[in-house]
């Protein structure tokens, strides 16, 4: 594990229950979920990749009901908050970018909203190549990501990892995997500068 990764984990693990007090808007991303609904198969298996304290679980407990879902995270921390609040989910402690750590399945599809920031550039190669090995041929998914570094939350001792690039630079490391992007926007961050960028993507055939 890197470093980065290792400082970002650190961070949630010890400011997890703090995080899930602030974040309580599970539907930020609702518009975007409509849309990819229609791409993935009605009863698909999901992987909620980054999933948090389960943030986005009402999207996929309401009008995504019919799919199976999977949630990990490389906090135990937040893995604890989901499984009190959703003891019913089925949930992994996994890195996305150690491929050693996901689990053994194909999914029709993957859910990446803000977490892909926090893997270092320098392992985004492995990071993309990992979530093919684990998403069926042509599989659609959803990424956002940050354009700049969105404010700190915890003053000095928020040492997470955060890897903002233009969005034209997003879509060409998304294009060079041959991931078409079928669908682009923005979301507003908490100020002017932090903009987000998300895509729906399919994954090569």
């Amino acid at each position: 594990m890197s470093s980065e990764i290792s400082n970002t984990k650190k961070y949630y693990d010890k400011f997890a229950e703090k995080w899930s007090m602030s974040k309580t808007f599970s539907f930020h991303h609702e518009k975007q979920f409509k849309k990819i609904l229609s791409f993935w198969p009605e009863k698909g298996r999901i992987i909620d990749i980054g999933c948090a304290d389960g943030i986005h679980l009402p999207l996929f407990l309401g009008m995504g009901h019919k799919l199976k879902y999977l949630g990990i995270d490389i906090s135990k921390s937040f893995l604890k908050i989901a499984k009190s609040r959703y003891p019913q989910i089925n949930f992994q402690q996994a890195d996305i970018s150690d491929k050693s750590t996901l689990p053994k399945l194909k999914f029709d599809g993957f859910w990446a909203g803000a977490v892909l920031m926090h893997v270092p550039l320098t392992k985004w190669d492995e990071m993309l190549s990992n979530i093919e090995s684990i998403t069926k041929k042509g599989a659609y998914g959803y990424i956002s990501l940050p354009t700049e570094h969105p404010s700190i939350e915890i003053g000095s001792e928020d040492i997470r990892h955060f890897t903002t690039l233009p969005d034209i630079e997003q879509q060409k490391i998304i294009k060079k995997r041959s991931w078409k992007i079928k669908a682009k926007g923005i979301i507003n961050g908490s100020s002017k500068k932090n903009i987000w960028h998300w895509y729906i993507v399919q994954l090569p055939s």
